[in-house]
């Protein structure tokens, strides 16, 4: 088992990090904008050196005997996430017809992992849902990950500093869940994001692009909800846990656009890290805060699963109160939003 996490660790960095470079070299654009972190134009695909590390990570561990067809169609929609964050970042999509396709990957991604239909607190104690529920709801869990992910991708080294650990986590809680394949697309997952933070680092040479932050997001996503509908109870709230920096920020910023009266699907800067870095703080210095809330987290929440029933869903309602109240922090140290 271990030789497969290595030979999968191994072939996701490795090849993340050339591709990544390629995509430098290739110089694809990203111009600074009214709402970007970045003063100067920035080539911004090195994400396809995400979905390569992750394929070659998976290709990798499917010459196992780990591997498993599961696999197969969870790294298949993946590649159409990002055939579709590409082809936004190439061509400017409409965000209706971005919309629709989008709705449609979150479906086949739910399908591929399987839906879940149970809310557990404990073993004992949970909610059976009907099967159309249980679908709908798992493709807007994966529709809330994906774009909270895409969403905050916004500053140098904030994407591997929060994903990667997540994807550690991933990797461990799978293998507790006995789900091997959310196991090794964490692992996967966390190698390709190492190799592409290689660029990324503040200040960053590269960006990753829509085709990096989709793919990144529906990995984590599909694995994780392939996870959630198996194993101990816990595994469910182990999904959203390890990313929930990212869904606080996102979540309690809609919120908070709400309650101003901007609540509107175009495009702003209102997060609470992209408020701090107008307020002067700095790109390393926001990875490193998401990146070890996440590790923090991560650890949190491993510990619990291996407690008394029940406890990791109350550790996650404690890690809730705990970013609510942080991000309330932010916003009395950066009030300002556009």
């Amino acid at each position: 088992m271990s030789a497969a996490f290595a030979l999968t660790a191994v072939a996701g960095f490795v090849v993340s990090l050339i591709v990544s470079w390629l995509a430098l070299r290739a110089a694809v654009l990203d111009h600074p904008n009214a709402r970007s972190a970045h003063e100067r134009p920035t080539p911004r695909a090195a994400g396809l050196g995400i979905l390569a590390g992750l394929g070659a990570g998976l290709l990798a561990a499917a010459t196992t005997p780990l591997g498993s067809g599961e696999l197969a169609g969870l790294l298949a929609v993946t590649g159409l996430f990002a055939a579709l964050g590409l082809a936004d970042d190439l061509f400017d999509l409409s965000e209706g017809l971005k919309f629709i396709v989008f709705a449609a990957l979150c479906l086949a991604i739910t399908l591929a992992a399987g839906p879940v239909t149970r809310l557990p607190l404990t073993l004992e104690i949970g909610l059976d849902l009907p099967l159309w529920l249980g679908v709908i709801g798992s493709a807007l869990f994966i529709f809330t990950v994906v774009n909270a992910v895409n969403f905050m991708d916004g500053s140098d080294g904030m994407l591997a500093a929060v994903m990667a650990p997540a994807g550690v986590g991933l990797a461990v809680a799978g293998l507790v869940a006995g789900v091997t394949s959310a196991s090794l697309i964490g692992a996967a997952l966390a190698a390709a994001l190492a190799g592409f933070w290689v660029f990324n680092r503040p200040p960053a040479r590269a960006f990753a692009g829509d085709v990096g932050a989709l793919a990144a997001g529906a990995a984590y996503a599909g694995a994780a909800l392939a996870m959630a509908g198996n194993g101990f109870s816990g595994s469910l709230w182990l999904a959203p846990l390890f990313v929930l920096v990212f869904l606080a920020d996102v979540l309690l910023t809609l919120l908070r656009r709400a309650r101003h009266g901007r609540l509107r699907l175009s495009a702003h800067s209102e997060h609470a890290y992209q408020r701090l870095i107008r307020q002067g703080w700095s790109h390393g210095r926001l990875a490193q805060i998401y990146g070890g809330l996440t590790a923090l987290i991560v650890i949190t929440g491993l510990s619990a699963a291996q407690g008394p029933d029940g406890l990791v869903a109350v550790g996650f309602a404690v890690w809730v109160v705990i970013l609510t109240a942080l991000y309330w922090l932010a916003g009395r140290i950066a009030p300002g939003g556009n």
